[in-house]
Parts: structure tokens; C-alpha cells; sequence
């Protein structure tokens, strides 16, 4: 049976008591403490297992079960270890921190909150875009600080979602103004489609009288996302108007997924992970 990220991370204490430690410093201590789990086979052997998906934005989650019920936050074994294979290499990318709320309640003593916390619910489908809803059991909610330590986000540290993964991923420069959905375009390449088709049934919505014409809507983008990066110039660099074309072919995407599915898979192609602040507000587009 699947153990979601939700069902081990109810049953962690809060992190309220954690002593105030600047963000930054956090990071920094974490690119030394963790360099040693570079090599994925020491983290297993400290107890880290992945959970979850390989989301297109973020490579894989490693979750230190030990290190979740603790409540400890320790840059040297942080709860989560976060991983992507590249050029079929796994690299340590960044690392993860856990708190809980209850109900409406806020965290005290947490470093980065509310700003630099997203919300978890566990699921896969929720965990791509959906507003995470409060748990049945006592309205827990479960947050996560993500810290990207080894790969740069040109977003920021402390943004969960890094697009500049789709283009190493791919062999290709970042580029200086890379739109998002030119990186969701792009992990089509590397597993964005098996994610995205994992969502959508997971979600109810890719059922086995639709599954026929989603996976093609979805393998007709990824040949056409192919094309795009197959025929650019001999640099890794893609121009303006490759770029431009990656934009369009994931709104194209959308749209004809759209069509086939009906408005509900708004919410499932919005912008993945969202604050505190916003983690109720997603607003859903025809176009996203």
C-alpha cells in the first residue's frame, strides 16, 4: 500500500520550540552538514526513503522518518533530502524542513514563516497545484521549507519550485527570462509527462474511458516539445523564439487538455506550491 507524505507527517510534533535561526544561516549550514549525503547510498543508510513523486520542479523528496517525528531542525539531517537524477547521475540538490499547524493556527519561533513555507497535503494530485485542504484528523496542517543548496533557483533559495531543473535536466542553458511554462514544457522531456498523467488520475480525471486520449494529447506535446530543442542551433542555448515556442506548446497543451477533461484540471496545471498566504487562493484559468 502507497504511504503518503501526509499519513507520517500528522503524527509529527511541531516545531514551535525550534530555536529562531535565520534562514540564510540555515542554508549555509546545510550545504556543509548534508555534503556527506551527496552519495544517496549514505542517506539510505541514515535512514532517508524516498516518498512521492519526481516532480517536474523539484526532483525527488527523501524523507528521514526518524528526523520528521523529533521535531528537530538540523541543518546537518534535515527532514528531507532533495534529489534528481541528471545526465544519469542522481545529484543532491536541496534539503527540506517540516512544521505543523493546527487549524488556523500560526507557527512561533520558525525561521522563514510564513514567507518562505509552502503547504503539503500528501497527495499527488494536490500535491500539483491544488489548495491543500485541512486533514480530517483535527484540521492539521503540514508545511514545508524547501532550500535549494546545491542548485541555484533564480526565483529565490527558498522558492519550492526550481524551473532551472528542466533545463539542466535537458543538457540546455538557463536562460537569463525563462518563463515557467517554458520549464514545464521542457520536463516534458524528463518525466513531466508521467508526472502530469500521474496526477491527472489520480485526480479522477484521467479515467480508463479518457486514458486513451489524454496520453496522446500528452505524448503528441512531448514530440513536439522534442522537436523544439532537437532543431535549435548547436549552442545549449535556446533563443528567444525557441523559448517562445516552449510557452506555447505547454498553453496549447492545457487547452487541448482542457477540452477533453473540462474546466476541474485548472486547479491541477496551476502553479504548484503556494504559500500561506496564498495557499487558498489558487485561481483557475482556461489558460494557465
Amino acid at each position: 500500500m502507497r504511504r503518503t507524505l501526509i499519513a507520517m507527517l500528522l503524527v509529527a510534533p511541531s516545531l514551535l520550540s525550534a530555536q529562531r535561526q535565520p534562514t540564510d544561516s540555515l542554508a549555509a549550514a546545510a550545504v556543509i552538514g548534508t555534503a556527506r549525503y551527496a552519495d544517496r547510498r549514505t542517506a539510505a543508510a541514515d535512514g532517508y526513503r524516498r516518498i512521492g513523486p519526481d516532480f517536474p520542479g523539484m526532483g525527488e523528496h527523501w524523507l528521514n522518518t526518524a528526523m520528521l517525528l523529533s521535531g528537530k531542525l538540523d541543518a546537518n539531517r534535515p527532514t528531507i533530502l532533495i534529489y534528481a537524477p541528471i545526465a544519469g547521475e542522481v545529484k543532491l540538490l536541496g534539503v527540506g524542513f517540516v512544521t505543523t499547524t493546527r487549524g488556523d493556527e500560526t507557527a512561533h519561533d520558525v525561521p522563514g514563516w510564513p514567507a518562505a513555507w509552502h503547504e503539503h497535503s500528501g497527495l499527488l494530485a494536490d500535491e500539483s497545484g491544488v489548495a491543500p485542504s485541512a486533514s480530517a484528523q483535527g484540521g492539521t496542517h503540514v508545511w514545508v521549507l524547501h532550500a535549494w543548496t546545491t542548485l541555484a533557483n533564480p526565483d529565490g533559495k527558498f522558492t519550492p519550485d526550481n524551473w532551472a531543473l528542466p533545463f539542466l535536466r535537458a543538457g540546455l542553458d538557463l536562460p537569463a527570462h525563462a518563463d515557467a511554462d517554458a520549464a514545464r514544457a521542457l520536463a516534458m522531456l524528463n518525466g513531466g509527462d508521467v508526472y502530469l498523467r500521474d496526477v491527472l488520475t489520480d485526480a479522477g480525471l484521467r479515467t480508463p474511458a479518457r486514458s486513451v486520449a489524454v496520453d496522446s494529447a500528452l505524448a503528441s506535446s512531448r514530440e513536439r516539445v522534442a522537436s523544439v530543442v532537437s532543431a535549435r542551433r548547436a549552442s545549449k542555448a535556446l533563443s528567444p523564439d525557441e523559448l517562445s515556442a516552449l510557452c506555447g506548446e505547454w498553453r496549447a497543451m492545457s487547452r487541448s487538455l482542457r477540452t477533453l477533461l473540462g474546466p476541474d484540471i485548472d486547479q491541477y496545471l496551476a502553479p504548484p506550491h503556494a504559500s500561506p498566504s496564498d495557499a487558498h487562493q489558487h485561481r483557475a484559468t482556461g489558460e494557465p
